[in-house]
Order: C-alpha cells, then sequence, then structure tokens
C-alpha cells in the first residue's frame, strides 16, 4: 500500500491566476458547449473560494484591530 503525500490547496494567487486562465478560454467561445460549462462551474467555485478567503482575511483583519478600506 502506497501512502500519498497530502497535496497543499493552491494560494489565492494561484486560484486567481486559475480563474483568469479560465476567463480567457470562456471568452475564446471556442469550447464544446460541455466543456464551457466545466469550466464556468469550475470558475464560479473558484471565485466562492477566494471570497472566502478574502472575508476570513477581513475578520483577521477587524480582530487585530484595523479597518480595512
Amino acid at each position: 500500500m502506497s501512502k500519498q503525500k497530502p497535496t497543499a490547496a493552491p494560494s489565492l494567487e494561484e486560484q486567481l491566476k486559475r480563474l483568469e486562465e479560465i476567463s480567457v478560454l470562456l471568452d475564446r467561445g471556442d469550447l464544446p458547449l460541455d466543456e464551457q460549462l466545466k469550466i464556468y462551474e469550475e470558475g464560479m467555485k473558484l471565485a466562492q473560494e477566494c471570497r472566502t478567503y478574502l472575508e476570513q482575511a477581513q475578520l483577521v483583519i477587524q480582530k487585530l484591530g484595523g479597518s480595512p478600506s
């Protein structure tokens, strides 16, 4: 039985880069519809993960006494 090394979650920067790639792919419009839907779904999931990350970061900043603008 081989043990697989757990992969680290992608960083916010990596997620944003992938969102940009997805945007370019969808803007091109040359993919089959089923592939576009799959990529769109991935993009929506990434966008939600980024939103959650940023909301959590904002809470940390507020707890530390800062006030984000």
